[in-house]
């Protein structure tokens, strides 16, 4: 079991704070912007295998290695779905669940779905993915699922934890994510 307190030394020794918040400042300005209902509207094929680039979204390496573009029109209308802040965040990552959503997308799952959250809300939503799991399980802090969750429901139930460790340890749900990700490579 790791220390929940492991969080605060990995805060504690990032080496450039401020280069840490400008490269998150970077990109959530710029993708936000591209995740809007307007960008999305116009999203290219181009747009969505740079955000999928480690180049360009500076902090996930493996989420480019499926290729969500093989349709567009169903590609924008989930990521339209997804940053509508009108409807509750389980019922929109219900949706675009793979293989059981109205709007799912193939390859469309937890992984790309909460970065581009994250990037466009920066402030209320947190990454879920395999790291960030195995963080959380191994600080033995992974929220139990109930039977017939879907996607979304379980997504609620981790971005709580999430956004409570990133209030009660003063970092951004970016820098979070980060450490997050450190955490996960102590876990055996």
């Amino acid at each position: 079991m790791i220390p929940v307190e492991q969080i605060g030394r990995f805060r504690d020794s990032t080496p450039s704070v401020m280069a840490l918040k400008l490269q998150e400042l970077e990109v959530t300005q710029y993708w936000g912007v591209i995740f809007s209902p307007k960008g999305i509207a116009t999203l290219t094929k181009q747009d969505i295998t740079g955000f999928l680039s480690y180049r360009q979204n500076k902090r996930w390496r493996e989420i480019s290695k499926e290729d969500v573009t093989a349709d567009m029109e169903r590609l924008r209308a989930a990521l339209a779905c997804l940053i509508d802040e009108t409807r509750p965040i389980a019922e929109r990552l219900d949706a675009l669940e793979p293989g059981r959503g109205e709007l799912a997308v193939p390859h469309l799952g937890k992984a790309k779905l909460s970065p581009i959250l994250l990037v466009k809300y920066p402030k209320q939503y947190g990454v879920w993915n395999d790291y960030s799991e195995r963080a959380l399980r191994g600080m033995g802090l992974m929220p139990e699922f109930e039977d017939g969750w879907h996607l979304g429901r379980q997504y609620e139930a981790v971005n709580e934890v999430l956004v409570r460790l990133a209030g009660e340890y003063r970092v951004s749900l970016w820098w979070l994510d980060i450490i997050l990700e450190r955490v996960a490579r102590l876990v055996r």
